[in-house]
């Protein structure tokens, strides 16, 4: 979970990071949009290159089209089973954070507790999972789509839980993100999600559409006169099921009813989210990218010494 930034003046306003966000969350316009990121990806191209590695496959590139037409294609899995299985032990046995702030056992959590996520540093101590999310497939569709390196925006791990009576969190409202001028998030169960299990909802084709300047809610009733009956996608799984969403575009949680969900997500855009307050951890990295990582990495002391 990312702590985030004053955007409003007070303690730790920063203005110029305030004016970067709302600049493009006050453009709903597609066909602006398209233009601003298309010409942001191609500066970014030219000060810092393209992925080292060949282009896009053939499934690739059927994914990059899916994509592109409904904004979100599954992937193939990421991880075996058993990488799958250790995970998800990983963060089984260690604390998340309550509702109310304080680190709990999931086991331990309230029964009207509707969600739970682990800190930050948590997910990325999570043995694999930075290999997992600079994955050459996955970094090379990101490219495609943002037309520029990506870079790794947010990410976290968190669980969804049947809680009745408790107020559902914003997430499992029908929503759109409006993080940057254009992005991408990757989403991997890692627990098997059935219909009543909060299965991701994605409404395809309405990360093309214009919307509003205020941040709100859509109905399911306005959903389907709107963007039609059959474009409401549910995306079922088993442990390790892999997809990628353009989440500009009607998007939500499902909420549990029977079993809980575990989730865990990443961010990939053209620039940082500046709603965000990012810390860098100094740590080796060694064969990850430096630039698609440095949101959350920054080299090791020894090797800033190696290269100097």
């Amino acid at each position: 979970m990312l702590p985030y930034a004053r955007l409003t003046p007070g303690a730790g306003f920063r203005p110029g990071r305030s004016l970067l966000y709302y600049a493009q969350r006050l453009a709903p316009l597609p066909g602006l949009r398209r233009a601003v990121a298309t010409l942001l990806a191609a500066g970014l191209r030219w000060l810092h290159g393209e992925l080292d590695g060949p282009p896009l496959d053939v499934p690739g590139a059927r994914a990059l089209a899916t994509l592109r037409r409904e904004g979100l294609t599954r992937l193939p899995p990421l991880m075996t089973p058993e990488a799958v299985r250790r995970m998800a032990r990983y963060f089984a046995e260690r604390p998340v954070i309550c509702p109310d702030g304080e680190p709990r056992p999931v086991d331990e959590l309230p029964a009207a507790a509707a969600c739970a996520e682990y800190p930050l540093q948590t997910v990325l101590e999570c043995p694999g999972l930075l290999a997992l999310l600079n994955a050459p497939s996955v970094l090379r569709l990101a490219e495609a789509y943002l037309g520029c390196k990506p870079t790794l925006s947010s990410v976290g791990v968190r669980w969804s839980l049947p809680a009745a009576g408790a107020p559902p969190p914003r997430y499992q409202g029908f929503h759109r993100d409006v993080d940057d001028w254009r992005f991408l998030k990757l989403f991997i169960y890692l627990t098997d999600v059935g219909a009543d299990c909060g299965p991701h909802l994605y409404v395809r084709g309405s990360h093309r559409r214009r919307f509003g300047f205020s941040a709100r809610k859509y109905e399911l009733a306005e959903i389907a006169t709107r963007f039609g009956d059959d474009s409401l996608l549910t995306i079922t799984g088993p442990a390790g099921a892999a997809f990628i969403a353009d989440t500009l575009g009607v998007h939500c949680g499902g909420p549990p009813t029977g079993g809980a969900r575990l989730m865990l997500q990443a961010q990939y855009s053209i620039l940082p989210v500046f709603a965000f307050d990012y810390a860098p951890l100094e740590r080796g990295a060694r064969g990850i990218d430096s630039y698609c990582n440095r949101l959350f990495l920054r080299p090791a002391a020894s090797d800033a010494a190696l290269r100097n």
